[in-house]
C-alpha cells in the first residue's frame, strides 16, 4: 500500500470511529441533546480532529444516513440480482429492510421522517444530494423489479411500479417500526415469534399487488 493510500485508509478509519460514536450517542441521548463535546469524549478524538473530518453535528448525521442507505442499496441490488423468483426476492428485500433498521437505526429513522417538499437540491450540501440520489437509485431498482413481476404475471397488470414502490416502502418500514416498538406485546398476544410477526405482516402487505394471494399458513 502506497503512502497516500495508507493515509486515506487511516483517515477513513478515524471518520468511521467518529460516526460510530455519534450514532451511539444520537440513539441514546437524541440528536438535539448530543453535542460535539459528547462525541469527542466517546470517540476519544479532540473537537479539532472531529471538525477536521466533519463540518458540523448535522454533517455527521448526514454521513450516518448516507452510510446506512449505501448498505441498504447494496443489499437490495444483491437480492434483485439473485433470480430466485419475485416472492423470494420480496421477502429478501424485507429482510434487508429489517437489517437496515437494526444495523443503521439513525439512518432508518431519519429517512422515515424526512420531509422533501419544496427542497431545492442544488442548494443542499453534497452529502444530502448523495442521500437523495441513493434514495432515487433504490426506488428505480425496485420499480424495475415490480415491472418484471408484471411481465411474469405475478403482479397485477394495473399496478403502477414507481407509485407501488412508495406504498410498499411506507408499509414495510412502518410495520418494521411497529414490531420493533410493540413486538414483545404482539408476540405474547398472538402467540407468535418475532419472525412469525414479520412473515405475517410482509405477506399481508405484498398480497395487495399480487395476481394470486399467498396464504398465511
Amino acid at each position: 500500500m502506497g503512502r497516500e493510500n495508507k493515509k486515506q485508509a487511516v483517515a477513513a478509519l478515524h471518520r468511521e470511529k467518529i460516526l460510530q460514536a455519534a450514532e451511539t450517542l444520537f440513539s441514546e441521548k437524541g440528536f438535539d441533546q448530543t453535542t460535539i463535546q459528547n462525541i469527542s469524549q466517546v470517540s476519544s478524538y479532540s473537537r479539532r480532529t472531529i471538525y477536521a473530518y466533519y463540518d458540523s453535528k448535522e454533517d455527521i448525521m448526514h454521513h450516518i444516513i448516507e452510510n446506512g442507505l449505501l448498505q441498504l442499496s447494496h443489499d437490495i441490488q444483491t437480492v434483485l440480482q439473485n433470480k430466485e423468483g419475485f416472492l423470494s426476492q420480496y421477502f429478501a428485500v424485507c429482510a434487508a429492510m429489517v437489517r437496515y433498521q437494526t444495523d443503521c437505526p439513525q439512518s432508518f429513522k431519519h429517512v422515515m421522517e424526512a420531509h422533501t417538499e419544496n427542497l431545492n437540491l442544488e442548494q443542499l450540501a453534497d452529502t444530502v444530494q448523495r442521500i437523495f440520489a441513493l434514495g432515487t437509485e433504490i426506488n428505480e431498482h425496485l420499480a424495475r423489479w415490480i415491472e418484471e413481476g408484471k411481465q411474469q404475471k405475478v403482479v397485477r397488470q394495473d399496478v403502477v411500479p414507481l407509485m407501488t414502490v412508495y406504498v410498499l416502502w411506507s408499509s414495510v418500514t412502518s410495520f418494521i417500526d411497529l414490531v420493533q416498538t410493540k413486538g414483545a406485546f404482539l408476540c405474547k398476544q398472538f402467540a407468535m415469534t418475532q419472525q412469525d410477526l414479520y412473515a405475517y405482516g410482509f405477506r399481508q402487505i405484498i398480497n395487495g399487488i399480487l395476481e394470486e394471494r399467498i396464504s398465511h399458513e
